[in-house]
């Protein structure tokens, strides 16, 4: 039931506050990372989007990470999504951004994939992106995370930036498990 609470004017549904369920975070990489034919679990170099006009809404709290491994701040049906840039000096065929997600805080397994590829176009650089997104069902906070991975088949960078996202992942609760 959905009513307003006439002190504060706060929407609540079942007299659970619906503001402070909401929650909205951003990461992104704050460090070049190098890749030469394999594939690398984004595990270092992760900062909160902190740039001028962004922002985050974490009334509840927001994503903690460490290693590379984001826990979720709180139960419930999650949009996670991954995207990333590529720089390269020449051809590469594959290129791959990858969500995995455990439900035991152990095994990990993938559950979303974007794959593009780099044509040599001669100039110095060269430049590709992707993205991926998927749901997760968040029913226990400390066995429910995720955790980000790229691949490449040849020598590219993930290139970065202090002020602009390119390599970010974005949670968003979209609600209630």
């Amino acid at each position: 039931m959905i009513t307003i609470d006439g002190g504060t004017g706060k929407v609540l549904h079942n007299g659970v506050d619906i503001a402070s369920r909401v929650m909205v975070d951003q990461w992104r990489r704050n460090a070049t990372l190098s890749l030469s034919n394999g594939e690398n679990f984004i595990t270092t170099d992760w900062e909160r989007v902190d740039g001028s006009g962004q922002g985050t809404c974490i009334p509840g709290g927001g994503m903690t990470e460490s290693g590379g491994i984001f826990t979720f701040p709180m139960t419930g049906i999650y949009k996670v999504e991954w995207q990333g840039y590529f720089e390269e000096t020449g051809f590469d065929d594959v290129n791959s951004f990858s969500i995995y997600v455990t439900t035991n805080n152990s095994d990990y397994s993938v559950i979303a994939t974007s794959v593009t590829s780099i044509p040599d176009v001669g100039s110095p650089y060269c430049y590709g992106n992707g993205h991926c997104q998927t749901l997760v069902d968040v029913t226990d906070t400390s066995q429910v995370k995720v955790k980000f991975r790229v691949y490449s088949s040849a020598t590219v960078s993930l290139d970065v930036s202090s002020s602009e996202n390119r390599n970010c992942a974005t949670f968003t609760r979209i609600g209630d498990t």
